[in-house]
């Protein structure tokens, strides 16, 4: 082997781990990874006289109902509940009669109780109505196939005031608008655009589940809005009140389309997901989508490198530019020109640059060399090239 060969064989192996550190994901990429989030804990109580029968046939329809999702349910006689961590979410009137259904919120904080059973029939018969509705509702499926598939959902849930409802949804509509024109310039393309979907008040008993999850839990007067992305995640806050504006709506809409590498803090990036289910049907089409498979344990292991970077050091400065809070990020969009409200239409900048934060200084850095050493590989390459034909003739 020649010494240029050489040469250039160790520089194409300094310069490819260079290369892995330009993120090749978005922040929606970033969103259908599952990096060991906590789960939903159903907790199904029983009285200690219960037949055994009857438990294992209930445990049985638990396990079926939410297999391939991100709710586990276990089944507790009372005396046992008392002895471990469940003892904490024991409905207060609960006495071991008749078996009650207490769901958990990821972080251990809220609680939704389920009726489980109708006075004069046997639990087992009344179970699959009770426990399906937690991961399987008919506004909530015909949403999320739209998250899964679409840059992300606005939700707006709304009020009893009409003219608040139609205000909202115009409101919505125009922040919407505004993101599918910044599309072309992402750096990672995102095919379809962000939709409007709706829950009436009508339909909020039979979405109970779904959105006591997104901290919506009754009819309010005014509406409110969430946004969900990815794999059924909501990122930032539900927006009701003051916070209810276009311009809260737009700067965190438009997170969703920033590279991995913005700075964002992690919970940002990987949002509490929404009770359901994750089959394998699903898990193919996603990842025929996507280009990668999230499931993947590679796949995994780089989206957690790239997350621990808001941890110590410059990552904690970054997350801070870019913002940890709803407040932060609208102070960023307002200094830095977060999505403005009127880009111009000559000279139209990317959207990735139009986000000052999109890049962190040392990802830059670190791309510019890489670039350089790229030059510099085609200049050796050449060189060898052109010696050799000269050492043939």
């Amino acid at each position: 082997m020649s010494p240029w060969l050489k040469r250039l064989l160790i520089l194409a192996t300094c310069v490819a781990p260079l290369a892995a550190f330009a993120c090749r994901f978005n922040v929606r990429d970033v969103g259908f990874v599952d990096l060991g989030s906590d789960p939903y804990r159903l907790y199904l109580y029983v009285g200690d006289s219960m037949p055994m029968a009857e438990r294992e046939s209930l445990q049985s329809i638990s396990t079926a109902t939410f297999y391939d999702s991100n709710v586990k349910p276990q089944l507790l006689p009372l005396a046992q509940a008392r002895q471990s961590e469940a003892r904490a979410f024991i409905p207060e009137d609960f006495t071991g009669g008749v078996p009650a259904a207490v769901l958990v919120s990821p972080d251990r904080k809220t609680t939704l109780s389920l009726p489980l059973a109708k006075s004069g029939v046997s639990v087992l018969q009344t179970a699959w109505e009770a426990l399906e509705p937690i991961v399987d509702s008919p506004r909530r499926n015909a949403i999320l196939e739209q998250v899964f598939d679409s840059y992300g959902v606005v939700m707006i849930v709304e009020g009893k005031d009409v003219a608040a409802n139609t205000k909202v949804r115009s409101m919505v509509d125009a922040a919407v608008s505004e993101t599918t024109s910044k599309l072309p310039g992402l750096e990672k393309e995102i095919q379809q655009p962000p939709v409007v979907a709706v829950i009436s008040t009508e339909e909020m008993e039979a979405e109970r589940a779904f959105l006591w999850s997104l901290g919506i839990r009754e009819v309010k007067e005014a509406p409110r809005v969430a946004i969900l992305y990815a794999r059924g995640r909501m990122i930032g806050p539900v927006l009701d009140g003051e916070r209810l504006n276009r311009e809260s709506i737009s700067a965190i809409l438009d997170t969703i389309g920033l590279n991995c590498e913005c700075g964002l803090d992690r919970k940002w990036m990987q949002g509490v997901m929404v009770p359901l289910k994750w089959d394998r049907d699903r898990k193919q089409q996603v990842a025929k989508q996507l280009g990668f498979n999230p499931e993947s344990p590679e796949i995994r292991i780089e989206m957690s490198q790239i997350l621990a970077k808001s941890g110590a050091g410059q990552g904690i400065h970054r997350s801070k530019i870019i913002g940890d809070t709803l407040d932060e990020l609208l102070t960023g969009y307002r200094t830095k020109g977060l999505a403005p409200e009127n880009p111009p239409k000559q000279n139209k900048k990317p959207f990735a640059e139009s986000l000052e934060m999109n890049k962190p200084e040392a990802s830059e850095l670190m791309l510019s060399w890489v670039v350089v050493a790229g030059i510099l590989i085609l200049i050796a390459g050449g060189a060898i090239v052109l010696f050799a034909r000269r050492r043939e003739s």
